[in-house]
C-alpha cells in the first residue's frame, strides 16, 4: 500500500452547485486505485436551504457532484471531468445537518484515457451505509452522443399548465433548489414534460473567475438530473395524493442514466418523465432531458418514495 496524503478540496473551476467534497486523497491499494473524500453536509452551503426548507438534507445528486469534484482534484485534471453516466445508484439512509459523509472507491481506468467506472460506497460518521454508487466520470469526447428512445417533444405554446406559483405548491423545495420553471404536458398516472431554462445569475455560476473557456460554464450534470428528478416528483404529485406538508419525497436509486452535451446560460432543457409503475407506494419512471433537438441525457429507471418528515428527521 502507497502512503497518500489528504487534502483540502478548493472551490472547483468550473461551474458547481457547491463543494461537494472537502477533502480527498487518492492511493494504490493492491496494484489498483482507490479514492477516499469527505463531506461534511451543513445548511450554509449554497443551495441546501431550499432542499427541505426547515429539514438539512443533502441531495442525493450532490454525492454524484462530489464523485466528479474529487476526481478532478486527485488527478488535476487540464479539463474538467464531467459525469457520463450512472450506472447505478442506491441511496440507503437520508444525509442529515452535522453527518460527515465518507465516500471510498475503488477505481477502474477506461481504455478512452482520463476516464473512470467509480464504484463507491458512502457512509456516516457512525458506520451507517447512505449510499452505493457505481459511475463513469472523465473528460467529454466530441464523439459522445445518444440515442433517444423517443423523438424529440414537439413544441408547445400558450399558457403553461403549472407555472411558478402552481409548482410551489405541489414541490417542497425553494429558491435556489426549485429547479422546475414551468410544466407545459402532463397526463397523470402517465407523463410530463416540464422546462427548466439556465440562467447566469444562478449559484452555480457565482465564484468562477472570469475568462474561462465556455464550456466551464456547462449546466452542472448534477443539478441537470436533479431538475428531471423534480419534474418526476411532480409527476408523481399529479398523480397521486401522496406528499403532503409531512410528505418527503426521496431518491431511492438510479439505473442506466447517461449524459451527452450540455446547456450553458441563455438555454432551457426541457424534461420528458414517463410513469412506468406504482409498486407499494414506489414510483418507477424514465425518461429523457432535451435542449432543443438535442437529447442530452437519458434514463432508463429512476426510483422515488414518499417517506414522512417524522420518520426522515428520526433517522439514525
Amino acid at each position: 500500500m502507497s502512503a497518500a496524503t489528504v487534502t483540502a478540496v478548493g472551490q472547483p473551476p468550473f461551474a458547481a452547485p457547491l463543494r461537494a467534497v472537502d477533502t480527498a486523497e487518492l492511493r494504490e491499494v493492491d496494484g489498483g486505485l482507490r479514492l477516499r473524500a469527505t463531506k461534511l453536509v451543513t445548511v450554509d452551503d449554497p443551495y441546501m436551504a431550499g432542499h427541505f426548507p426547515g429539514l438539512t438534507m443533502l441531495p442525493a445528486v450532490f454525492l454524484l457532484e462530489g464523485v466528479r469534484q474529487a476526481v478532478a482534484h486527485v488527478f488535476d485534471l487540464s479539463e474538467p471531468p464531467e459525469l457520463l453516466e450512472v450506472r447505478s445508484a442506491r441511496l440507503l439512509a437520508p444525509m442529515l445537518g452535522g453527518d460527515l459523509i465518507t465516500l471510498d472507491a475503488g477505481l477502474e481506468p477506461q481504455p478512452e484515457g482520463n476516464r473512470w467506472v467509480v464504484d463507491a460506497r458512502c457512509t456516516s460518521q457512525d458506520g451507517t451505509a447512505v449510499a452505493k454508487l457505481k459511475v463513469l466520470v472523465g473528460t467529454v469526447a466530441e464523439t459522445d452522443f445518444l440515442i433517444a428512445p423517443t423523438p424529440p417533444p414537439e413544441p408547445v405554446d400558450g399558457e403553461p399548465l403549472f407555472d411558478h406559483a402552481g409548482i410551489r405548491e405541489l414541490l417542497p423545495v425553494r429558491h435556489p433548489m426549485l429547479l422546475v420553471d414551468r410544466v407545459v404536458e402532463v397526463e397523470p398516472g402517465r407523463r410530463i414534460s416540464a422546462v427548466k431554462a439556465v440562467a447566469g445569475s444562478e449559484p452555480c455560476y457565482q465564484e468562477l473567475p472570469d475568462g474561462l473557456p465556455g464550456a466551464r460554464y456547462d449546466y452542472p450534470r448534477s443539478l441537470a438530473f436533479e431538475s428531471f428528478g423534480q419534474s418526476a416528483a411532480m409527476l408523481w404529485l399529479a398523480s397521486t395524493s401522496l406528499g403532503g406538508p409531512d410528505g418527503v419525497l426521496m431518491l431511492a436509486a438510479i439505473r442506466g442514466c447517461r449524459f451527452a452535451g450540455g446547456v450553458r446560460p441563455g438555454e432551457s432543457m426541457r424534461h420528458v418523465v414517463r410513469l412506468e409503475q406504482m409498486v407499494s407506494g414506489n414510483a418507477f419512471l424514465s425518461g429523457e432531458v432535451w435542449a432543443g433537438q438535442r437529447c442530452i441525457a437519458v434514463v432508463d429507471t429512476l426510483i422515488a418514495v414518499n417517506r414522512p418528515r417524522s420518520v426522515v428527521q428520526a433517522a439514525p
